[in-house]
C-alpha cells in the first residue's frame, strides 16, 4: 500500500484513468522538425474528404463530440544497451457542439510541462505532436503548434484556430523514449483505462508490440473484447491487439468505480536483460516475449515468498525488552504496544532531524555517539511487516498474511498488476488485528477503507517461515458507528447581533480519524505526545558536545515555533474557506487527543473563533438564522443523477453527528423549530434531526448515516430520499423573534 506520511501527504488513487481530460503532467519537450513531417506521412495517408464523410451513428447525433478513431501503438524494443519505447495516438474527434468547441479549441499546459491530451514522457526533445482540422467540405488548416503557443501567468496554452461545430480535429502525438539499461531491468508504469472515455468512440484500437527479453502482462475486463495476438514481420517480436467498435461514452457518477463497471483493459512492461534481472522484476512474470493474462495462485504464493524475508531477532531486541517491561497480559495488548514502538522508535522519532536538515540546523556527518538518532529510521512497509512477523514468533502470536487488491480496482480474480496488490498482516487475537499501511498514524485497529469487503487471499505461516496454503476470503467491513465525525458548536451572539462567538469541538475516530489528523495537529502536537509516551527516547539536539546541544536546541525550538505559527495561519485560512459565507476571526485551536494511543479514543479538538456576516439577516426588530448552514455541506443530488446505472461504492460506512447550542439572545424567543424535526431512513442509511430548546439555549441534533459501504443501483432511489432530506435540511432557517 502507499506510504501515507505526514512528510508526502501521498492520497490513494481512486482511479487509475487514462481519461480524455485526465491529463498525467511532467516535463517534456516538443521535436516538430523531421519528426512531424514523419508522423504526417505515416498518419494522415486518407484523403480529407474521406476522413470529413466518415459518419456518426445516428445514435450520437445529439453527442457533444464523437471520436470518431482512438488508435494507439505501443512498442518496446531492445537493442544492445539501449532499450526503446515508443507511444503513438491517433485520434479524430467530431466536433457537435458549443461545449465540446470550447473544451477542444485549446489544449492547456503547467508552467513545466508540454503535454497535449493523453501522452507525456519523462525526456526532453522527444515528444511530437500533429495537429490538423478537416473541415465538412474536406478543406484542411495545419495547426502551427509553434505560432500558437502562448504563455500567460505560468500556463501554456496552444490554440487551435479556426475550430468551428462540424469540424474534425485531427491529433497525433508520438513519444519516443530512449533509455540506457546499465543495470539491464527496467519495469514500465502500468497502463490501466476503461475504453471508453468522456465522448462515444467509433473505433478503438490499441497494440502492444514487445521483444524478446520484455514481459508483458496484459488483459481485458468488464465485456472487454479479448486480446488478440498478431503476426509481425519482425523475428523474436509479439504483438497484441485489441480492438473494439462503437463504444458508449462514460456516464461520470458520484461514488463510481469505472474500473469495476466499463470495460476496461491493464497491461504492464518490464524489461529483464537476464536472469538475475528478472528475480528483481516488480512484475507477475509470465515467459519473456509472450503474455500473461491471469495471475495464480503460484504465483501468489511465490510473491510472498520474494516480498517477505525472515526478519532477525537482533532488530527487535529493543521492541522485545518495551513489551516484557511492560507486563502486557494479552496478545492484543502486545501487539498494540509493538505498533507503537515501531511507530515512534523506527520513524517518528527521526522527523526533528529531518526537519532539522531541511532548514539547515544540522550539516554535516552527526556526531558517532548520535548515530542511533540518525540512521535506524525505516522507510518501507515491508521492514515493519518483518518486525510484527519476527516479534509474533517469539511471543506466540499467531498471524496470517493477507493480500489483497483496492476495490476500485475490480475483482481479485483480476488482480494483474503487481504493484496494485496490497499486503498485510492479519493477527488471530480476540478482537482480530490488522497491519497494512506504514505511516506516523500507523495502528493495528482498522483496514483501509478502500479494502474494506475486499476479496482477498490469506496465506497461513508455517513454521514462523514459509507460506504454504492460500485461502480465499473477504476482509471485514467496519460499521457506520465505527467511523463517526461529529461536532459540537456553541454559539453566542456577539453584542451588535451581526457575529457569534464559536466555540467548536470536532471529534473523529475510525478512517475520519485517518482522513482528518494531518489538517487538524501539527507535527509538534504529535511529536511531543510520543516523546512523553517514550520518556528514555531523547530528542537529536540533546545529543552532542555541549556547544552543539545548546545551538541545536535553540535554533529547532525557534524553528518548532515558526512552522506552528505558519500551521495556525493556514489552519484559520482553512476555516475562513469553510465558512465562506461570513468572516473568521480570532481563531484559535487545542489538540485534546491525538487518537493515536489506547483502544477507542477519538481524535478530539476545540476550535474557537469569531464569525461575523454572513449568516444572520435582519427583518425588522427580528432576526433570521440560517441555521442549516451550521451542519457541514450537503449533497445537492442534480437531476441528470437521478437516474443511475452503476451500483454506487463508497468510501466507507460512517455517521456524521452535529450539534448546536445557540444561546438566545434576552428579549428574543425561538419561532418555527417544528420544521426542525424530521427523520427519513431506510435500508441504506439515514438523516434525522431534533430540535428544542432548553432554558435559553436552542438545541439542534443532526445525524446522517451512510449504513454500508455499498449500494445496489436498484437501491439508488432509497439513498436519494435521505440525501435530499438531508440537502433541503440545510437551507433551514430560524426566527429569532423580538419580544
Amino acid at each position: 500500500m502507499t506510504n501515507k506520511s505526514y512528510l508526502s501527504k501521498i492520497n490513494y488513487a481512486m482511479t487509475k484513468l487514462f481519461s480524455f481530460f485526465a491529463l498525467i503532467m511532467f516535463s517534456i519537450g516538443f521535436s516538430q522538425s523531421e519528426e512531424e513531417l514523419e508522423l504526417r506521412a505515416l498518419f494522415w495517408k486518407d484523403k480529407s474528404v474521406e476522413v470529413s464523410e466518415i459518419s456518426v451513428p445516428e445514435q450520437w447525433k445529439n453527442e457533444s463530440a464523437v471520436i470518431l478513431k482512438d488508435h494507439r501503438y505501443i512498442q518496446y524494443i531492445n537493442r544492445a544497451k539501449n532499450v526503446f519505447s515508443i507511444y503513438r495516438k491517433h485520434q479524430l474527434i467530431k466536433i457537435q457542439d458549443q461545449a465540446s468547441l470550447e473544451d477542444l479549441s485549446e489544449i492547456q499546459l503547467n508552467e513545466d510541462s508540454k503535454i497535449s491530451f493523453m501522452w507525456s514522457t519523462l525526456l526532453k526533445e522527444e515528444t511530437t505532436i500533429a495537429i490538423r482540422v478537416i473541415k465538412p467540405d474536406g478543406k484542411i488548416i495545419v495547426v502551427d503548434i509553434k505560432k500558437e503557443e502562448v504563455v500567460e501567468d505560468g500556463i501554456t496554452k496552444i490554440a487551435i484556430p479556426n475550430l468551428e461545430i462540424g469540424d474534425i480535429l485531427d491529433l497525433i502525438i508520438q513519444l519516443n523514449k530512449k533509455e540506457k539499461e546499465m543495470t539491464g531491468l527496467a519495469v514500465y508504469p502500468a497502463f490501466e483505462s476503461t475504453l471508453n472515455d468522456v465522448y462515444p468512440i467509433v473505433d478503438y484500437r490499441l497494440a502492444v508490440e514487445v521483444e524478446n527479453d520484455f514481459f508483458l502482462n496484459m488483459n481485458t475486463y468488464n465485456g472487454a473484447p479479448k486480446v488478440q495476438e498478431k503476426p509481425t514481420e519482425r523475428n523474436a517480436t509479439k504483438k497484441y491487439i485489441v480492438e473494439a467498435q462503437n463504444l458508449e461514452k462514460i456516464e461520470a457518477s458520484r461514488w463510481y468505480y469505472p474500473l469495476v463497471e466499463e470495460p476496461s483493459i491493464k497491461y504492464q512492461v518490464a524489461f529483464a536483460r537476464n536472469m538475475s534481472n528478472e528475480y528483481f522484476a516488480n512484475i507477475f512474470k509470465g515467459k519473456d516475449g509472450e503474455r500473461k493474462e491471469v495471475v495464480t495462485q503460484d504465483d501468489i504464493l511465490e510473491y510472498y515468498d520474494r516480498k517477505f524475508r525472515k526478519g532477525y531477532k537482533s532488530a527487535i531486541k529493543g521492541l522485545v525488552k518495551h513489551v516484557k517491561n511492560g507486563n502486557y497480559k494479552t496478545d492484543d495488548q502486545k501487539l498494540r504496544a509493538a505498533i507503537e514502538y515501531i511507530r515512534f522508535h523506527r520513524y517518528t522519532k527521526y522527523f526533528e532531524i529531518m526537519f532539522a536538515y531541511n532548514a539547515g540546523i544540522f550539516t554535516g556527518v552527526p556526531n558517532p555517539k548520535c548515530s542511533s538518532d540518525f540512521y535506524e529510521i525505516y522507510e518501507y512497509t515491508d521492514q515493519v511487516v518483518a518486525d510484527l512477523r519476527t516479534f509474533c514468533d517469539q511471543f506466540k502470536i499467531n498471524y496470517e498474511v493477507i493480500l489483497a487488491q483496492a476495490r476500485y480496482d475490480g475483482k481479485l480474480d483480476d488482480l494483474l498488476i503487481k504493484d496494485n496488490a496490497v499486503i498485510g498482516l492479519k493477527f488471530n487475537t480476540e478482537p482480530s488485528l490488522y497491519f497494512f499501511d506504514f505511516n506516523e498514524n500507523m495502528t493495528l485497529e482498522r483496514i483501509p477503507a478502500l479494502l474494506e469487503n475486499a476479496e482477498s487471499y490469506r496465506g497461513r505461516v508455517i513454521g514462523g517461515k514459509r507460506i504454504v496454503a492460500l485461502q480465499k476470503d473477504r476482509l471485514t467491513t467496519s460499521s457506520a458507528d465505527d467511523n463517526l465525525y461529529k461536532e459540537i458548536l456553541k454559539l453566542s451572539f456577539t453584542e451588535d447581533k451581526k457575529g457569534f462567538k464559536v466555540e467548536r469541538d470536532r471529534i473523529a475516530n475510525g478512517h475520519f480519524e485517518d482522513m482528518l489528523i494531518f489538517n487538524l495537529i501539527h507535527f509538534t502536537d504529535f511529536l511531543k505526545e510520543d516523546f512523553k509516551n517514550f520518556p528514555d527516547a531523547q530528542h537529536f539536539y540533546q545529543c552532542g558536545s555541549k556547544k552543539q546541544i545548546s545551538k541545536h536546541t535553540k535554533e529547532y525550538k525557534a524553528f518548532e515555533q515558526k512552522k506552528y505559527e505558519e500551521y495556525l495561519e493556514n489552519r484559520k485560512l482553512n476555516v475562513d474557506e469553510e465558512w465562506s459565507e461570513g468572516s473568521v476571526s480570532e481563531f484559535s485551536t487545542t489538540v485534546l487527543q491525538s487518537g493515536r494511543y489506547g483502544i477507542d479514543i477519538p481524535l478530539h479538538v476545540k476550535e474557537n473563533f469569531d464569525l461575523t456576516d454572513g449568516y444572520i439577516k435582519k427583518a425588522g426588530k427580528n432576526l433570521i438564522l440560517e441555521i442549516g448552514k451550521f451542519l457541514g455541506l450537503q449533497i445537492e443530488i442534480e437531476d441528470k443523477e437521478r437516474e443511475r446505472n452503476v451500483d454506487i461504492n463508497l468510501d466507507h460506512a460512517k455517521t456524521y453527528k452535529f450539534e448546536i447550542h445557540l444561546e438566545i439572545p434576552k428579549g428574543y424567543v425561538v419561532k418555527g423549530i417544528d420544521k426542525l424535526n424530521v427523520k427519513e431512513e431506510n435500508k441504506t442509511g439515514k438523516f434525522s434531526s431534533e430540535a428544542f430548546v432548553e432554558g435559553n439555549t436552542l438545541v439542534l441534533k443532526t445525524e446522517k448515516v451512510y449504513k454500508t459501504n455499498f449500494v445496489e443501483k436498484e437501491d439508488w432511489q432509497l439513498m436519494i430520499n435521505w440525501l435530499d432530506t438531508a440537502y433541503k435540511f440545510s437551507q433551514s432557517k430560524v426566527l429569532l423573534e423580538k419580544i
